[in-house]
């Protein structure tokens, strides 16, 4: 009897201490959730400064074949600086002056070569400058008085500042009373109707047949012509994807714009849902503009409407057989263009490349306006008075690049603080371990970045490719540490739902454990009181 009551004993002593020293701790182990430790002092100081570490360099030469300066990239420099520091800046960046360097320019543009800006001093017999379409050169003209009065490096630096680059000297440098720049200026477009900046967009271009007859068009001509130029040009910053499709029986109704003098967007939106044509498109891309051209039924043509556009269209082959064919652009925020023909189309119709080319045209220039790129039409100046407007893309490009890679880098760590701030809030969310290499990768990432903005060795076009596309996955490696799918679903279970949920299989688990215990002990105690008795008896 006492062998068997001490190996009872023996067993509930065992039992509570694998319920004390395994159970417990692999229970709370398990239940336990993941957090990865994340750098969030150095987040932090990073959002508190977020520009602190940047200085943006870009190098600029002088050419100057009619005189040699040897000094003037120097002198330039020097009212560079001076114009530059006189100012407040959201963004510290300035302008290195170098000579010349034949072996690596190539003052056309060429995107298979290394591209700078560089300035041209020509002489002539008036002081000006002006901005050619296809290249990055600044080509400034001077006379002999403006080398004698020693007023040519300010002049250089004077159009350096404020106009080659002026599309940052717009954004970064603050005004009185300033603190941060405006989201857009007068480069980038203030209309609401811009979308979001993301490297990847989807083109989708549709001609509406508001009747049922079979028609064709030449839209991979058109597309050839007029938009492979463009989506070349602007491919550094955008990645354009593109289909095309028919959809007959299909006029939105637009009959009813006859009713309305000087219709708008605001009066199509009540007239027509735009979203049924965005439902039948399918894209991986996160935005999409939209292209529609709209014939209508045969019945409801718009007589009563005000066309803003003709296309003459002579050629006897050509079905669309109304000439002058007639067309009316809307523009939609955010979502894309409309086109609207006065007319309907014939049977067996073809939409010629002539018709197509000047709606492509208008497309590429309200186009911009989404990307938020406003038309950059300015004048040049002269002694004379013989203003000229110029359109430089490529400038335009060139330093859009940079600017979006500024607020690629803002827009990273503000999605990173407010990572940090999520896990503070929530302290049992999990925090994987994909979340932390995310982390990581952008942040080492960012620093490579940074050091190639502030190598003022370093800003050839090809450099600027190479940090938008190093911008863009930064933001893409935070934005997919944000929502990451255990964070975007927050599983977590605070302390007490976690003792909610298993304490009826704790509780009389650690009943019939103690009780089991307390019974065994309270029998060895009977057991000696029973003992000492009969001894005593």
């Amino acid at each position: 009897m006492a062998t068997t009551l001490r190996l009872r004993k023996s067993v509930a002593v065992v039992f509570l201490a694998l319920y004390i020293f395994i159970g417990i701790p692999l229970w709370y182990k398990l239940t336990n959730i993941y957090r990865a430790t994340l750098p969030v002092e150095y987040i932090q100081t990073l959002h508190d400064a977020k520009f602190k570490e940047i200085h943006l360099t870009i190098p600029v030469f002088i050419k100057s074949d009619t005189y040699r300066f040897p000094d003037i990239h120097d002198a330039v420099q020097v009212q560079v600086n001076y114009l530059l520091r006189s100012k407040r800046q959201y963004v510290d960046w300035s302008l290195e002056i170098f000579p010349y360097n034949e072996t690596l320019i190539s003052t056309e543009y060429d995107s298979n070569r290394d591209n700078y800006h560089v300035v041209d001093l020509v002489l002539d017999e008036f002081i000006g400058y002006s901005l050619p379409y296809d290249s990055m050169v600044t080509t400034i003209y001077f006379n002999d008085e403006s080398v004698a009065s020693n007023d040519l490096p300010f002049f250089i630096a004077q159009i350096l500042v404020e106009h080659t680059f002026q599309i940052e000297y717009n954004q970064w440098i603050l005004k009185p009373g300033q603190t941060e720049p405006n989201q857009y200026n007068s480069v980038l477009d203030s209309e609401q109707f811009a979308i979001n900046y993301t490297p990847n967009i989807h083109l989708s271009i549709s001609l509406l047949n508001g009747n049922g007859n079979p028609v064709s068009w030449e839209i991979d001509k058109s597309l050839t012509k007029i938009f492979t130029p463009f989506r070349e040009l602007i491919s550094p910053l955008y990645n354009f994807t593109v289909d095309t499709q028919i959809d007959h029986f299909n006029d939105l109704n637009l009959n009813k714009l006859n009713q309305i003098n000087n219709p708008t967007w605001h009066d199509l939106s009540h007239i027509i849902d735009l979203s049924e044509l965005s439902s039948n498109n399918y894209f991986v891309e996160q935005n999409a503009i939209n292209l529609v051209i709209v014939f209508p039924n045969k019945n409801n043509d718009l007589n009563g409407l005000k066309i803003l556009h003709e296309s003459n269209n002579n050629d006897s082959n050509s079905t669309i057989t109304a000439a002058p064919v007639e067309w009316g652009s809307f523009v939609v925020p955010r979502w894309g263009i409309l086109i609207v023909n006065k007319s309907s189309l014939e049977a067996n119709s073809l939409i010629t490349e002539e018709y197509l080319n000047p709606i492509l045209l208008k497309f590429i220039k309200d186009l911009l306006s989404f990307l938020g790129i406003a038309n950059n039409s300015n004048k040049g100046i002269n002694a004379d008075d013989k203003d000229f407007e110029y359109t430089s893309p490529y400038l335009v490009i060139d330093s859009l690049k940079r600017i979006r890679i500024i607020e690629n880098l803002n827009k990273s760590i503000d999605t990173l603080w407010s990572l940090v701030k999520l896990t503070k809030q929530f302290e049992q969310m999990t925090v994987p371990k994909e979340v932390l290499q995310d982390l990581t990768d952008a942040l080492d990432t960012r620093l490579e970045l940074i050091d190639l903005l502030n190598n003022p060795s370093k800003g050839s076009d090809k450099d600027w490719n190479k940090g938008l596309i190093m911008s863009n996955q930064i933001v893409k490696n935070c934005e997919r540490a944000f929502f990451h799918g255990e964070m975007l679903q927050q599983n977590f279970f605070p302390q007490e739902h976690k003792l909610a949920v298993y304490l009826p299989l704790l509780g009389p688990l650690t009943v019939v454990i103690l009780s089991g215990l307390k019974a065994v002990f309270k029998e060895q105690h009977d057991n000696d009181e029973n003992s000492k008795k009969e001894k005593d008896n």
